[in-house]
């Protein structure tokens, strides 16, 4: 018996048919679509007909299309995440100086939202919202529109395929809410699907992370509860800890057997970087790991020629930024990455770094005995990851290394530094907080998403602010540029605003601030 629902009329057949022809236009769909042929409605199967929607749906959660890397990823994830600096001045604009070009701010939300949810739709008009194909589908939106809400703060996300250009919006608490009521009816489903199916998925050739295992696919929706569940947990913290300990319970990931990567060719951040040349280092991140003489570095940037440093980042927010010097590679790290290194989505570290701070926080069970404990875990599991010696790293006291740019040499510090020692962090629950954000900072590279939620709600780690401030000449309003609070949200698209005008006014209104990048998003706002 099928799993999932299907129209059994002509106009469905139509359907699918035309699915996979629009989807033969898609990012990479090319090297993904593995018809043999041009298919027929007669020829193509029923898998085939939904599968082949998934890998872009996939792709969505870190994209390797060089163009959406580049606009989300590495200007405003990877930048205001601390991970990395595009090298091009852009004409004078850029998010790092937080005066962008008025257009940016679409891309995110265009290319996102609009990308994932056209095939999404989908799949959830030809399943009926039913079955464990429409259960890993909502799965991969989570993880994907995640993204976009910690962007925005409220999105459409309930309402989504029901009223056309107009869709309303939903205010941050209940979009997380609906998202994790979605991940758990799709890890029943899937857990339903598992003890009557022992057989591998008919799916698996379109699932290029976990190929087809939703074994695998359960821990990832357990980890997503996890992640969402310490996000709010300041602000929603009944809820959250009742949704952190049925992850727990369930099962994350916790191995690196288990990470989520997806697989590429070719790599965009090797493009912008080698290729392009628009893209190094951030200078806060080589700061840390240069004083913390961290295993990872080399695995993490590329080494350079020119002073007494091995490793070296470009200070973020410089204003008309030379490209021809900040890329060059004798003087600034570049990302490590090669043409076929796959991009990370979620990897083992980042749950027992998340771990560690519900446990410090009181939020499960364990307090600060735990809480060392799995903050310990986190950073073996990422030497692990990436294939390094852990030595003698968890007993470091060395401090993050000053920053002085070769060019102008001006020279910025970590303010009240931390060390890597659990031992050394004294009795402040501060300063251990600081060390589990810190320490999941370095292990969750490049996920420059996640590292700009964190710093958003707990201030940490601290960043080096942005060499030049011009946010005052620019729509995203004034940025308040400190090591703990610098951008909070992206403003809403204006092609919302000319297309589903009356819902973005009521979106402005749910996030209790203007529309501009200084208000705090609902989970962010104990951050001042």
């Amino acid at each position: 018996m099928k799993l999932y629902h299907l129209k059994n009329s002509l106009s469905v057949i139509t359907l699918l048919v035309t699915v996979l022809l629009l989807s033969s236009c898609t990012d990479n769909f090319e090297e993904l679509n593995l018809h043999p042929t041009d298919p027929t409605a007669e020829d193509i199967t029923e898998s085939e007909s939904l599968g082949s929607l998934f890998p872009t749906m996939i792709a969505a959660m870190h994209p390797a299309q060089e163009n959406q890397s580049q606009m989300i990823h590495q200007m405003i994830g990877n930048q205001y995440g601390g991970y990395m600096v595009p090298t091009n001045s852009w004409q004078g604009t850029n998010f790092g100086t937080f005066n962008p070009a008025k257009d940016w701010v679409d891309w995110p939300f265009n290319k996102i939202m609009v990308g994932f949810n056209s095939n999404f739709i989908k799949v959830k008009e030809v399943t009926q919202s039913n079955g464990y194909i429409y259960s890993w589908a909502n799965i991969l939106r989570v993880a994907t529109m995640l993204r976009v809400t910690d962007m925005y703060g409220p999105i459409p996300y309930s309402k989504i395929g029901e009223g056309g250009i107009t869709t309303p919006y939903d205010n941050v608490q209940d979009v997380y809410h609906n998202m994790i009521a979605d991940l758990d009816n799709s890890i029943r489903s899937l857990t339903n699907y598992l003890a009557g199916t022992p057989q591998a998925s008919p799916l698996a050739e379109y699932d290029v992370i976990y190929n087809g295992d939703f074994h695998k696919w359960l821990k990832f929706a357990n980890s997503l509860k996890l992640r969402m569940a310490v996000r709010i947990a300041l602000v929603d913290t009944e809820y959250a800890k009742q949704v952190m300990q049925e992850a727990i319970n369930a099962g994350a990931i916790d191995a690196n057997a288990d990470n989520a990567y997806i697989p590429t060719q070719d790599n965009p951040y090797y493009k912008a970087s080698h290729s392009w040349g628009d893209l190094a280092v951030n200078a806060v991140l080589s700061s840390y790991m240069n004083g913390f003489e961290d295993p990872r570095r080399s695995a993490y940037m590329t080494e350079v020629t020119y002073g007494n440093t091995p490793f070296r980042g470009v200070r973020m927010g410089t204003e008309n930024m030379n490209k021809g010097y900040y890329s060059n590679a004798m003087i600034f790290s570049k990302p490590a990455f090669t043409s076929n290194s796959p991009l990370l989505v979620f990897c083992a570290a980042e749950t027992a770094f998340l771990k560690s701070e519900a446990a410090l926080r009181g939020w499960i069970p364990g307090g600060e005995e735990k809480a060392k404990q799995h903050y310990e875990e986190g950073i073996r599991l990422s030497m692990e990851q990436h294939h390094v010696e852990l030595g003698t790293y968890l007993s470091s006291t060395s401090l993050p290394e000053n920053y002085r740019d070769p060019i102008n040499s001006k020279e910025v510090a970590v303010d009240k530094a931390i060390n890597v020692s659990w031992d050394d962090a004294g009795t402040s629950e501060n300063t251990k907080l600081e060390k589990i954000i810190t320490q999941k900072w370095l292990a969750n590279y490049p996920l420059g998403f996640e590292a700009w939620c964190d710093h958003r709600r707990t201030g940490y780690p601290q960043m080096f602010p942005a060499l030049d401030n011009l946010s005052s000449s620019s729509f995203m309003g004034s940025v308040v540029n400190t090591p703990s609070r610098m951008v909070r949200r992206l403003p809403f698209p204006q092609s919302q605003y000319q297309g589903n005008s009356d819902a973005v006014q009521e979106a402005i209104k749910m996030l209790g601030g203007d529309d501009v990048a200084s208000t705090d998003l609902w989970w962010a706002t104990k951050n001042k």
